[in-house]
């Protein structure tokens, strides 16, 4: 791979499908080597000195597809780091990963291990439409600059967006020094991102989600996933849509031929069908 230019946000794809089988993986991407968005593929596309180097995890929200990999992480890493892994996420999911993950039945609860003090994994909880800020690797020890502020290299800016799931779900704004991405996460038909997205000058790619095939529309909508007919009425929400890049993630292995036939047949511009190992720099 040809070096990045400097500041550029760098996106490693290491699952990108709604279910696992030895050629699919579940959702997670990568951020410049530290950042994961969600952690469905961390340890079976990662190296044990790899997974030592994340700082930080965005958690979109508490489905099993999406968390799966937290519980290993935390457990190869003890010892190896300093200081804790913050898992970013909003105060339903953060619940659920305190009583139902790392609860010490279903896994030890690395948020008090070894110590309180300083366990290997820490839950930063953030309010629906907060941004905040994940500094740089070099500036990680400094007061983190003001939201709204100029990005320096290295440094990212997140926004929650609520979005439309049977349990609470985020959006992600990722505004980095030479501009924004947009992650969907699990989501139906939903509102407030696309008004939210059409306020963004720097807009450089939306990864948005993508189920089921529209035979399935039904148990889509009960579900809170998109199927190309409804992705194709959703993607009429976004202003200058033709100009941002689509890439199209999470669909489910047993249907995934049907649905990447009807997907290509949108003919929507500027779309791509994101596969496992893919890189964007942005």
């Amino acid at each position: 791979m040809a070096k990045s230019n400097a500041g550029e946000m760098n996106v490693r794809v290491l699952g990108c499908h709604g279910g696992e089988t030895p050629r699919h993986r579940t959702t997670s991407f990568l951020i410049d080597e530290r950042i994961t968005i969600d952690a469905g593929a961390v340890c079976r596309s990662m190296s044990l000195d790899e997974q030592t180097e994340i700082d930080h995890m965005l958690i979109s929200h508490s489905h099993m597809d999406h968390v799966k990999d937290l519980a290993l992480v935390a457990d190869q890493v003890i010892g190896k780091r300093r200081e804790p892994v913050v898992l970013h996420c909003g105060p339903e999911t953060a619940e659920t990963l305190r009583s139902s993950y790392f609860n010490n039945y279903l896994w030890p609860d690395f948020t008090k291990i070894p110590t309180p003090e300083n366990p290997v994994v820490k839950i930063e909880v953030h309010q629906p439409g907060e941004t905040f800020r994940i500094p740089s690797k070099s500036n990680k020890n400094k007061k983190p600059k003001k939201v709204g502020s100029s990005v320096e290299p290295g440094e990212y800016e997140i926004t929650y967006v609520p979005v439309t799931h049977p349990v609470e779900s985020m959006a992600m704004i990722i505004r980095g020094s030479t501009g924004s991405i947009l992650y969907s996460s699990d989501t139906g038909p939903t509102q407030a991102l696309w008004e939210h997205v059409n306020t963004l000058s720097d807009l450089r790619g939306m990864f948005v989600e993508l189920s089921f095939p529209n035979e399935m529309q039904a148990l889509a909508d009960v579900a809170g996933h998109f199927t190309p007919r409804t992705l194709k009425t959703e993607m009429q929400k976004v202003e200058q849509r033709s100009e941002i890049p689509l890439f199209i993630y999470h669909l489910k292995p047993s249907f995934y031929e049907a649905t990447k036939n009807e997907l290509m047949a949108l003919g929507l511009e500027n779309m791509h069908l994101v596969e496992l190992s893919d890189e964007f720099r942005f």
